[in-house]
């Protein structure tokens, strides 16, 4: 007996031969022969027809049925004087003569299925494209709605990729875009979704992740594209940028989420400005809705909460009335609308004295 896959592609070739406009009886003929080898022709001839009209047809009736399709294909092709496929005079057959299709399709169920995929992925990266990213993101922030949940949105672009295209060529251009791609999908959950959203552009949704969780998946992302090495030694190197934002507190409008995330790519393209030197480890952002909360940890103590006046993967700057804070604090970090604390211990390195009388402590996270 044939493997089903054997079997499966066979009858998916002739398929296409004869739903070509231009059908060539005489090499159907022979393709036909030559893939009823271990299979009969009956047999195989009944495979077709299910895939054509999803009818399966008993295997006594197939070759007396079949005979009626070529003497139909036989008169549409002489009477019409222009190229008929074999498709359709057997749509012809089965629904106008014989009754035996009520709704003909042109289309396989696997032919259908790829063609949805094809609408919603990006034909180069292989990632959900803008059209999805759309559609996708409004059902993940109308459930957050519904839940009282959080989504956080990742905008990233490469760094120099312009230089990377203009000197190595587009061909390798594209190659660093497929790459990065299977970095970003290596990189999410099975909830979240990597999208292409243009040129060197990507956007991941991230469902019930807030801030910290997206900083983290951001420097993941970050840390594995700077590690894809380029063909040729042209002293060039890879990078990354991104910018994030988080409904509710960012925003409820889509648009604006996005605009948003943007908005933060580019504030991170600037705190990177030389072109491969870093002059921040990490970029900081500042995120409405964040405070930390230290203290209180069971000595009799009282808690107190500041708010978050930036944050990066490696640590927060807050803003407090205190003159003095200690060299090494222990704390959570709140996001509003998520009810995750994030437990952190820090030590400080800056201190500076506002306007209004407080102080900014900058913080680093000690791991």
């Amino acid at each position: 007996m044939l493997p089903e896959e054997d079997l499966s592609a066979r009858v998916s070739r002739l398929a296409r031969l004869g739903r070509a406009r231009g059908f060539a009886r005489g090499r159907f003929e022979r393709e036909l022969a030559a893939a009823s080898e271990g299979v009969t022709r009956a047999e195989l001839l009944r495979l077709l027809l299910v895939e054509w009209t999803g009818v399966t047809v008993p295997l006594n009736e197939v070759t007396r049925l079949w005979a009626r399709v070529e003497r139909a294909w036989d008169k549409m092709d002489g009477a019409l004087g222009a190229p008929v496929s074999l498709l359709t005079a057997l749509l012809h057959e089965f629904h106008s003569r014989l009754g035996r299709l009520k709704e003909p399709r042109l289309l396989s169920d696997d032919e259908v299925s790829a063609l949805r995929v094809n609408a919603i992925t990006d034909p180069l990266t292989g990632l959900y494209n803008r059209r999805f990213l759309h559609d996708h993101l409004d059902r993940e922030v109308s459930r957050a709605e519904r839940t009282g949940g959080v989504v956080s949105i990742l905008m990233l672009d490469l760094a120099g990729f312009k230089s990377i295209n203009d000197r190595l060529g587009h061909p390798v251009g594209d190659g660093i875009l497929v790459r990065t791609a299977k970095v970003i999908r290596e990189s999410l959950r099975v909830v979240d979704a990597g999208c292409r959203y243009g040129g060197d552009e990507f956007v991941t949704v991230l469902p019930n992740s807030d801030v910290v969780h997206s900083l983290a998946v951001a420097e993941r992302i970050r840390h594995k594209v700077a590690a894809i090495r380029l063909p040729l030694r042209v002293g060039l190197k890879m990078g990354l940028n991104y910018g994030v934002a988080t409904f509710p507190t960012d925003g409820r409008l889509l648009d604006f989420l996005l605009k948003m995330s943007d908005i933060r790519l580019y504030a991170s393209k600037r705190q990177n400005a030389k072109a491969f030197e870093r002059t921040r480890r990490f970029p900081r952002f500042n995120v409405p809705g964040l405070t930390v909360r230290m203290g209180g940890n069971g000595n009799g103590r009282k808690s107190t909460t500041s708010e978050v006046h930036d944050i990066s993967y490696g640590g927060i700057s807050f803003v407090t009335h205190k003159e003095k804070t200690p060299d090494r604090i222990e704390g959570e970090i709140l996001q509003r609308h998520s009810g995750e604390p994030h437990r952190v211990a820090m030590r400080r390195v800056s201190a500076v004295p506002l306007a209004d009388g407080r102080m900014r402590v900058g913080c680093a996270y000690v791991h």
